[in-house]
């Protein structure tokens, strides 16, 4: 009932009352690999990346074929730069044909490869997380997008960085400047101008809003 209520208080966002569950989930019972999971979960929501790294290694020693927490512990571990630990990981938990959510470490393994400059690894991993998770991986379109863009192959970046400012990723600024910097170079500059407009309408006083109001400056 602990993890139960941990889980749903992530999902709300609210890691404290998390946290709170699973210190008593884990004083009735320290061997359940859910709990520190979710622990990891929570750290990583409070920003606490070396409890949240260490709590995903937890969950992993107790139970060695969790794949749930080796993307976990992957993701952050490529937040952090560790690239060769995070492959590790995240390779691991793509293997696992019972994986149910295995799209979501091939974006982040694709993801990886991609911060490598490794683009001919990167592309078939996000490829499969956009055909395997949808818009659960929009994310991913934005990598895949920024590999068409920096082959010139402009109507493809479009519609990555397209699907990549909609649904679940609707607040991820990157696409939406990436979106207008594509349509700029392929001298649609009505469309950039619009998108430029956009943005400024859509996150106010923020770096994105200063860099859309540079570029509308830039626009012929």
């Amino acid at each position: 009932m602990l993890i139960s209520l941990a889980s749903a208080n992530i999902t709300e966002g609210d890691a404290t009352q998390a946290l709170q569950a699973l210190k008593e989930s884990e004083e009735i019972d320290n061997s359940i690999p859910e709990t520190y999971y979710l622990y990891a979960l929570a750290y990583h929501l409070k920003n606490e990346r070396t409890l949240a790294i260490q709590s995903a290694r937890k969950a992993i020693e107790l139970r060695p074929t969790y794949s749930k927490a080796k993307n976990t512990l992957g993701k952050l571990l490529l937040d952090q730069g560790q690239y060769s630990e995070a492959e590790k990981y995240l390779k691991e938990a793509v293997s696992d044909l019972l994986f149910d959510e295995a799209y979501l470490a091939k974006a982040n393994l694709g993801i990886l490869y991609y911060k490598q400059m490794r683009y001919d690894k990167a592309m078939p991993y996000l490829t499969q997380a956009l055909r395997e998770g949808g818009n659960t991986t929009c994310v991913a379109a934005y990598y895949r997008g920024q590999i068409y863009l920096d082959k010139n192959q402009y109507e493809y970046a479009l519609a990555d960085f397209t699907r990549a400012s909609k649904n679940s990723c609707a607040r991820i600024t990157e696409a939406h400047l990436a979106k207008g910097q594509t349509l700029i170079r392929m001298k649609k500059y009505d469309q950039a101008r619009a998108k430029m407009l956009e943005i400024e309408q859509l996150f106010p006083l923020t770096d994105a809003s200063e860099k859309a109001a540079q570029y509308l400056k830039e626009i012929p």
